[in-house]
């Protein structure tokens, strides 16, 4: 299973793409979030929306999702290929077409159309798991907003290679190590979300408090929805993070075999 990285940035980066990854197996390829710089990403290591299979979508904000109508249209007026799979938590599939795609994507030349018209879409269950080119990816909520009402989550992956590696990826997570413990304990590789800003958003991990994990946590994460202070001084920072225990932080680009 290779993992490339398409970008490690934040969401409002400047100097990087958004926190999206491609896994690719057997000549397939699942795309893991959509963000609105997808197609760049995607250009830049050329390929194409007409190169992805899948996609796995974590949560609904824009660095994961605002791409997704760009994948939908390129895909629907291509005569030849058929839909791409859509896999997220059955929770989100309402809310992504209602409150996201459906002003853009709803009307056609002498059409209404759909989710369902342009992906095959595949709702999962909490806790649940889907399987793709022999892989097992299994589900595990994150917290990432709190609202003053209700908790909006993400929902993170645990994959599981066909070289027995446990890859545990957050998505956006506040930091909650109480909530996120079992995971971390059992993965083999994390990647996390880690914010660099001198001002905390509070909805996301901070190199900081990311600092305070235990040794062996530490040990296994690669660091990436960082902001464009990394990239401006990324030597610095990588140092910074191996001499913290930290696996170091993920370039744009990079791609992890597993």
């Amino acid at each position: 299973m290779k993992i490339q990285f398409l970008g490690t940035g934040s969401a409002f980066s400047m100097k990087n793409y958004h926190p999206n990854l491609l896994i690719e197996e057997e000549g397939k390829r699942l795309l893991i979030d959509a963000g609105g710089d997808v197609r760049f990403a995607l250009r830049d290591i050329g390929l194409s929306s007409n190169d992805v299979d899948s996609v796995y979508i974590t949560h609904l904000h824009s660095d994961h999702i605002g791409g997704m109508e760009y994948i939908a249209f390129t895909t629907y007026f291509n005569p030849n290929r058929e839909k791409p799979t859509l896999y997220c938590h059955k929770i989100l599939v309402e809310d992504l077409w209602s409150h996201s795609l459906k002003g853009g994507l709803q009307s056609v030349q002498g059409k209404v159309l759909n989710i369902y018209d342009y992906f095959n879409v595949n709702a999962l269950n909490h806790n649940g798991f889907f399987q793709w080119q022999g892989i097992e990816f299994h589900l595990r909520s994150s917290i990432h907003v709190y609202n003053g009402f209700s908790t909006i989550p993400t929902f993170g992956l645990i994959m599981h290679s066909k070289t027995g590696k446990k890859i545990f990826l957050t998505s956006d997570t506040q930091f909650t190590p109480d909530h996120l413990k079992e995971s971390y304990n059992f993965a083999d590789i994390i990647i996390e979300d880690c914010e660099t800003s001198p001002f905390r958003s509070e909805v996301h991990a901070h190199y900081d408090d990311l600092r305070t994990l235990p040794a062996e946590i530490k040990s296994k994460m690669l660091l990436w929805h960082y902001q464009d202070n990394v990239v401006d001084n990324f030597d610095e920072w990588q140092a910074k993070a191996q001499a913290d225990g930290f696996k170091g932080f993920i370039k744009k680009g990079e791609i992890f075999e597993a």
